[in-house]
């Protein structure tokens, strides 16, 4: 309770603080303007200035005019200082209005001002503010120039606070150009300069940049451990304003990867903080970050409540840049309605504002939404005449992140008119760009849709190759909406494959997977997938049971195309089973929903259902009533098809005809690619020249050095023969000794391999000798017998599968083909996996699993190996537990590692063969409590794994002795570094 008094008490000397503040400033501005009204033309300039700088964070517009007046004055009695000071200001209140060519021009008319007095602290700071101005132009060669500018002067000067500023700022530029190493570098130069001087503030913006970062290349969890330590900097010195600006940022990564509800909680607490603040462009960022996750999870009225107060609020303000944003959302909500002249309104009122800021990364990504609704539309050359407007602005400014989204464009025009291989070539040229720029987000939604390229041309093979890269990429960044997507492709691919059992596992965990991030109108796609699926093989009742699912749900998404869809299948299916009223009641409710939304192809066969059922009926009648309806629409919707057919040529013939249009475009983005290359040529001989004079200069210093080297290295050349000599016989001894070990080792491996085979042949002669023996004999078994007898086969794959399994990971590690990639990782979550996995071997002996660890624990280890320790330690001590009984896994925090236990409360294991334990060449396995087998490999292979990480395995044991009162049990303990 105090501590809530002490945050609220705090938070309202804030707000309280901030209140007071404004009204002060109110009062200065009401002050000048009485004194300005008293004073001489002389003194005016110097007052109007002043007042200047208090509008630009009151009303940046009324500012601007002040600002103007100054500069007329100044100029007209000549004041030099007040001249400079008009100037900067107006060009710091166009920067403020997001009008940033006019800033420019004004911050270098400051600069020319300023030419004659080498100001020190003012010109570095100009040199700052215009870099900012290029940075949101886009104008990224010109950002890096001027940051570099402003930190060549503050290096003259001692100040080195601002040296890491300029760090941080050249940081950002870098990241924006995808050069992510070597922005790493300059905000990692920053932090260390920060740190030095216990500069809380920066340190927390320079955590959020690398967090940034990180976030920029899908890395997910590093992103958000550096975002955490900024926040946790922010709440301490409680800068309430950086703080919302972090807890933003958040929202924005959990958005990413498909956690909409931690997305909305985090914008939720930086919209609640701003608005205590009161600043209003923050707050309107808040909100539309808000609109930006509903969006997302396909909620589209929600973002579009959200993006319009966002709206609402950036009109009043007049930041056009804000302005154009808020619009384009807007545009983008009623693109994924289909509602394509409100979209296009939107993008033309948000293309006209962006074109004043003049913004050229913002204008093509216009222009590539323009484009995509004309592909919606079927404008082929519409569509195709933006996406290269669009690819020509972005080679301009040389952002390949940018270039690399164009092609893919491009390349789905192609694919809609069917020049597959076209829209492939474009694919592929994209592919390229992201993968040098090592975009694990982009790389993986490129291959995604060649995927499905592959798909429409039936190339199977490589439409699998694609969608699995995807998904592997997906699953290793975190991405829940794309993993959703990925899978689902799968499944497709394998029902077209003809592989029901893979194709259903797909859906299954592509249903499993938007029902985890709450993604309504994706679980109902999936459930009608399901339902045709199981329509399809005539198992009617699941079916039936997943069509329901899914009116259910889509009445609550008010997705009508699919609930009408799903009625009628259902209600087709309930006729089938004889449910006449409830059956002709679904298919009358989806005709209605089709006739409402004028769906022709849902009014077309709900009325062929209702027909099939009256004709088998023998209600002739009305069987011909609805058999007139259906042909009706039918012969409309081949109307409709014919003229869409022929729109399309249309389409076709209109790109052919625009070719000349579209070639001059492409040879004008040539032009500039090779513009570019001629440029870069140009700075790389520059940089060549350069090299060879210093190296020639460095060689002419070196080579006296070298002459008089040369008589000191000579007398000693014969001492150094001696010890090389020395050396060479050590080395003779060590090779002698490592021949030796290696004779030692690959007989211990035969010893091994021998005891491996012998595991190997006892299962495969159990499944041999039984399968014939059933097969000989099948008639003379009841269906109790052949299911032990199956049961028996079942235990025996599952023991041969496991050991398989660990005999190929071990195989691996030994030839060093086992990928070792650790990664900061949640205990919890691959706990969490390992128990879900063994819980059909727990369940067969009633054992209980269970995790007592921390659900925010995270150690750096790699995944797999982490994952096949738990497995092998998980599955041994349900083996060796009683019926009953708990196997129970710990962990605990040391220093710098953490140490695991996984704790049964089984038979135990004697003292003298617990050193039996881990080793290659001692044969030592016992049968479990049901008599399962193993060979001892999950527990070599757990050692391998664990030396892997630095860490140390070893087996706390005691037999079970009920005569003297011992439950006994076994505890496998390791280690695990937590960095």
């Amino acid at each position: 309770m105090i501590k809530n008094s002490k945050c609220f008490l705090i938070l309202f000397i804030v707000i309280f603080t901030f209140a007071n503040s404004l009204l002060s400033q109110q009062s200065k501005i009401d002050s000048l303007e009485l004194i300005l009204k008293k004073v001489d033309q002389a003194e005016k300039a110097d007052l109007l200035n002043k007042l200047a700088k208090y509008y630009l964070s009151v009303d940046a517009n009324t500012g601007l005019n002040i600002a103007g007046k100054a500069l007329e004055i100044s100029e007209e009695l000549e004041q030099e200082k007040e001249h400079i000071d008009a100037l900067q200001n107006i060009a710091d209140l166009y920067f403020e209005l997001s009008r940033f060519q006019p800033a420019i021009e004004f911050y270098m008319n400051t600069l020319n001002e300023l030419a004659d007095q080498n100001n020190v602290e003012l010109n570095p700071s100009i040199y700052t503010k215009i870099g900012h101005c290029e940075k949101h132009l886009s104008n990224y060669e010109s950002a890096l120039l001027f940051y570099n500018k402003a930190l060549s002067n503050y290096k003259s000067t001692t100040n080195e606070n601002l040296i890491a500023g300029s760090y941080n700022n050249i940081g950002t530029i870098l990241k924006l150009q995808g050069n992510y190493s070597e922005s790493l570098g300059f905000h990692q130069k920053a932090l260390k300069i920060f740190v030095k001087f216990g500069n809380q503030s920066e340190i927390s913006n320079t955590l959020n940049y690398i967090g940034s970062l990180f976030w920029n290349i899908s890395k997910y969890d590093s992103s958000l451990i550096y975002y955490e330590k900024s926040l946790e900097i922010k709440r301490e010195i409680n800068d309430y304003s950086g703080e919302a600006i972090v807890l933003s940022n958040i929202g924005v990564l959990f958005k990413d990867k498909g956690e909409f509800q931690k997305a909305l909680e985090y914008h939720s607490k930086a919209l609640e903080i701003k608005q205590k603040i009161g600043n209003n462009n923050e707050i309107a960022a808040s909100i539309n970050n808000i609109g930006s996750v509903y969006l997302k999870n396909n909620n589209y009225e929600k973002a579009l409540e959200f993006y319009n107060k966002s709206l609402e609020i950036r009109q009043k303000l007049n930041n056009l840049f804000e302005i154009a944003q808020s619009q384009s959302n807007i545009a983008l909500v009623y693109k994924n309605l289909n509602d394509f002249q409100n979209a296009i309104e939107f993008y033309n009122q948000s293309l006209n504002n962006l074109k004043k800021v003049g913004n050229k990364s913002h204008i093509s990504n216009c222009l590539n939404q323009i484009g995509s609704i004309y592909a919606k539309q079927n404008k082929y050359d519409l569509a195709l005449e933006n996406y290269l407007n669009a690819l020509k602005l972005r080679q301009e400014i040389d952002d390949q992140s940018l270039i690399a989204a164009s092609l893919i464009n491009i390349g789905i025009i192609y694919d809609e008119i069917g020049n597959y291989e076209k829209a492939l070539e474009f694919y592929n040229k994209s592919l390229s760009i992201k993968t040098e720029i090592a975009d694990s987000k982009d790389i993986a939604y490129t291959l995604q849709i060649t995927g499905n390229t592959y798909l429409k041309l039936k190339r199977y093979k490589e439409a699998l190759e694609n969608f699995i890269k995807a998904l592997e990429i997906r699953e290793r960044i975190g991405d829940k909406v794309s993993i959703a997507s990925s899978l689902k492709s799968l499944g497709s691919v394998y029902l077209e494959l003809g592989d029901h059992t893979k194709s259903l596992i797909y859906y299954n965990e592509a249903l499993k997977t938007r029902d985890e991030i709450g993604d309504a109108l994706g679980v109902s796609e999936i459930l009608n997938e399901l339902g045709n699926y199981y329509n399809s093989i005539s198992d009617y009742n699941k079916a039936l049971d997943f069509f329901e699912q899914t009116i259910k749900l889509s009445k609550k998404t008010g997705e009508q195309f699919r609930l009408a869809l799903s009625y009628r299948k259902a209600g087709e299916i309930l006729l089938q089973k004889n449910k006449t009223s409830e059956g002709i009641e679904y298919i009358n409710r989806s005709l209605e929903i089709g006739q409402q939304i004028n769906h022709f192809e849902l009014i077309k066969n709900a009325y062929y259902s209702l027909y099939q059922h009256y004709y088998k009926s023998g209600d002739k009648s009305r069987a011909l009533d609805y058999y007139i309806n259906y042909s009706i629409i039918k012969d409309s919707i081949l109307a409709k098809t014919n003229n869409q057919r022929i729109i399309e040529t249309q389409m076709k013939f209109e790109i052919e005809k625009s070719q000349s249009e579209i070639s001059r475009i492409e040879n004008e983005i040539d032009e500039l690619t090779a513009d570019k290359k001629i440029k870069d040529l140009e700075i790389q001989k520059q940089k060549n020249l350069r090299d060879l004079l210093i190296v020639i200069s460095f060689l002419s210093v070196i080579t006296f050095f070298l002459i008089l080297r040369q008589f000191i290295i000579k007398r000693k050349t014969n001492k150094l023969l001696k010890e090389k000599i020395q050396e060479i016989d050590i080395s003779n001894k060590l090779l002698r000794d490592s021949e030796t070990n290696l004779k030692v080792l690959n007989a211990t491996k035969d010893k091994f391999f021998s005891i491996i085979a012998h595991d190997l042949k006892n299962p495969f002669n159990a499944l041999y000798g039984l399968t014939e023996h059933i097969y000989k004999n099948f008639e003379n078994y009841s269906q109790k017998e052949l299911k032990e007898y199956i049961n028996i086969i079942h235990n025996s794959a599952e023991q041969l599968l496991e050991l398989l399994e660990n005999l190929l990971h071990w195989s691996r590690t030994q030839r060093g083909k086992m990928q070792f990639n650790p990664i900061s990782i949640n205990l919890a979550e691959i706990i969490s996996q390992a128990i879900a996995l063994q819980k059909i071997s727990a369940d067969k002996k009633e054992i209980t699993l269970k995790s007592t660890v921390n659900q925010s624990h995270i150690v750096f280890a790699d995944p797999d190996m982490l994952k096949a320790i738990f497995r092998n330690l998980i599955s041994n001590a349900i083996k060796f537990s009683n019926p009953k009984g708990i196997v129970q896994i710990i962990a605990e925090q040391k220093n710098s590692f953490t140490e695991i236990s996984v704790i049964d409360n089984g038979i135990g294991i004697a003292k003298e063969d617990i050193n039996k334990l881990f080793h290659i060449d001692i044969h030592y396995s016992t049968s479990g409590t049901f008599e399962e087998q193993g060979s001892g490999l999950g527990l070599i292979l757990c050692h391998e794994f664990v030396e892997k990480h630095n860490g140390k395995i070893w087996v706390e044991s005691e037999i079970s002795n009920i005569s003297e009162g011992k439950t006994g049990g076994s505890t496998f303990k390791f280690t695990i570094p937590n960095k």
